[in-house]
């Protein structure tokens, strides 16, 4: 009843490819609320209850770079742009899957060159999982090029930029800036 309508009006726009669902192992659709608040926005509906769903979400971040040095950055300035954000770090793909279940990250950025699983998999893997389906995923790599961009965006990433970017397009990009780029960095 979040969004007011029918049942089957949802199972028509998911059937369009217009809401995204995951299925469970039974075959049932399950809807993740970020999900539906991007939809709802879209669509111009105001959500039953919004008020109180907003106010129970807590921004989690997962840095994923074996470069320690450019995850302390990140956090640092995540922190600094917005202090109740919960940060937190994996060094490779592998430990970022381990975490992922427990922290259940809303935001994910990820190199992607790393041991063990790299980016692009990584992305793969979190767009496939029920509990990363809709986080948001940022690839901050110095390795971006256009076979690498091609790469990313199918393996699910939403944005994309270069290691060397500024802080300010940096947490712009992050969504903790002014302004994110409405997928400005999706072309190229």
């Amino acid at each position: 009843m979040l969004l007011m309508v029918s049942p089957v009006t949802v199972r028509e726009w998911t059937r369009k490819g217009l809401l995204r669902a995951v299925s469970t192992a039974g075959g049932h659709r399950r809807f993740l609320i970020e999900e539906l608040r991007t939809f709802a926005t879209a669509h111009g509906i105001s959500l039953e209850n919004d008020t109180h769903a907003a106010a129970t979400v807590v921004n989690r971040v997962l840095l994923v770079d074996d470069d320690v040095v450019f995850s302390t950055y990140l956090r640092q300035i995540i922190l600094a742009a917005k202090p109740d954000t919960q940060v937190e770090s994996a060094s490779d793909g592998f430990e970022a899957g381990q975490l992922t279940e427990s922290f259940r990250p809303q935001l994910v950025v990820l190199d992607l060159q790393m041991p063990r699983i790299d980016g692009i998999e990584l992305c793969r893997r979190l767009r496939a999982s029920p509990t990363t389906a809709s986080a948001e995923l940022v690839v901050m790599s110095s390795a971006l090029n256009e076979e690498n961009i091609a790469a990313v965006r199918a393996a699910g990433a939403n944005r994309w930029l270069e290691k060397g970017a500024s802080r300010t397009v940096i947490l712009s990009a992050l969504g903790f800036g002014a302004a994110v780029p409405a997928r400005s960095k999706r072309a190229s």
